[in-house]
């Protein structure tokens, strides 16, 4: 049984799981409905943030991995990881308590993204959120999962791939929607999510 403690709406919970063939505690953060509406509020403040920042002619902020990761949490009912003891690579973003599969998130919010991946970053299940979704930038998004096989044979120079950079140390980037989407014609697994509804 998780231990559970009650932090406003979500809840963190310690389980005991098995995570890359190792058994692991994991620490997460699961999500209520109440999520929802304070998520949409979450992206409005940043929306309104990026296009006041735009106007200024200045840069404007990524797109945080908070709303991203908490976005998937509410869509699939997977829990954003926060910690791990035990042993096991924990460079993941949200974990599946239902099927024991560890996930990695990545997100866009313009038309093509730079994605890149750490040396260490290793998951079971790799999504790919397109929050620019032709433009809208509502807070919709469509979900795609990327094959594994693609994201670590994608050539990021003329001799390298992906994961022979990763093995260097190195943090290989690439756009998913341009390399992999575009070129391979993933179709996503879910359109036009809006997880406030």
């Amino acid at each position: 049984m998780p231990k559970s403690a009650i932090v406003d709406s979500m809840q963190i919970e310690t389980i005991r799981s098995n995570v890359f063939g190792i058994e692991c505690s994991l620490e997460l953060m699961a999500f209520t409905e109440h999520d929802k509406t304070e998520w949409k509020k979450l992206f409005d403040k940043w929306k309104q943030l990026k296009l006041g920042l735009r106007s200024y002619e200045s840069r404007v902020p990524n797109f945080p991995e908070g709303l991203s990761e908490i976005a998937f949490c509410l869509y699939s009912g997977s829990k954003r990881f926060i910690s791990l003891k035990g042993g096991a690579n924990s460079s993941f973003d949200t974990y599946n308590t239902e099927t024991s599969r560890a996930e990695q998130i990545n997100a866009s919010s313009v038309g093509s993204d730079l994605t890149s991946f750490g040396p260490n970053s290793r998951w079971d299940d790799i999504y790919f959120l397109d929050f620019y979704n032709e433009g809208k930038l509502d807070g919709s998004f469509n979900v795609y999962k990327i094959p594994n096989e693609m994201i670590y044979n994608m050539k990021v120079n003329a001799t390298q791939t992906m994961k022979d950079q990763q093995e260097l140390g190195r943090r290989p980037r690439f756009s998913i929607t341009e390399k992999i989407i575009q070129q391979q014609g993933i179709e996503p697994v879910a359109r036009n999510v809006k997880v406030w509804e």
